[in-house]
């Protein structure tokens, strides 16, 4: 599944499902300025505003959908796969949800501790003064149904944005 058809299946969740209210679900493009870096970006700055409905600190959960590149030196090869963190905020730890691997695979947890690494880094710049600190957070690679294939992903990826709320594998 591409990362076009993941983003709409994003947007279709938060615009028609009836999700947690205490749940937040990132767009790809939120994803994106996280793991480049760019704390302090337009579009961080609005999804990490100190006030109104977008005050991650009064969220329990806030999830992020993540990309892979398999072949990230070849320009040719637009393969890649599909994942999701969580933010649990109320169990104050990050959830990786994975339908192919668990933390033992060492590309999926470098990808991972990488974007959590900047998540954290953004959210000490964006919430410095709050009473909500998320630099002690661990890491949970969650056990999740495995995919018996490799192309459905994006699908899976898609369930756990939609249907996690830190307890039931969907």
């Amino acid at each position: 599944m591409s990362k076009n058809v993941v983003a709409c299946g994003i947007d279709f969740i938060n615009r028609h499902m009836d999700i947690c209210p205490d749940k937040t679900i990132m767009q790809y493009s939120v994803t994106c300025k996280i793991w480049d870096g760019d704390f302090h970006h337009k579009i961080l700055r609005k999804h990490f505003a100190a006030h109104g409905e977008f005050k991650l600190t009064l969220k329990k959960y806030v999830m992020f959908p993540m990309f892979q590149e398999l072949a990230p030196h070849n320009p040719d090869d637009k393969c890649g796969h599909h994942y999701a963190i969580c933010l649990d905020l109320k169990n104050q730890r990050f959830e990786v949800l994975d339908a192919i691997c668990l933390g033992e695979d060492a590309y999926l947890t470098t990808h991972a501790e990488f974007f959590i690494n900047n998540m954290k880094e953004t959210w000490n710049r964006h919430y410095e003064n709050s009473k909500v600190q998320i630099s002690h957070f661990s890491i949970e690679y969650v056990n999740t149904v495995k995919q018996g294939n490799w192309h459905d992903c994006g699908f899976h990826t898609l369930e756990y944005l939609a249907k996690w709320e830190g307890r039931r594998v969907p």
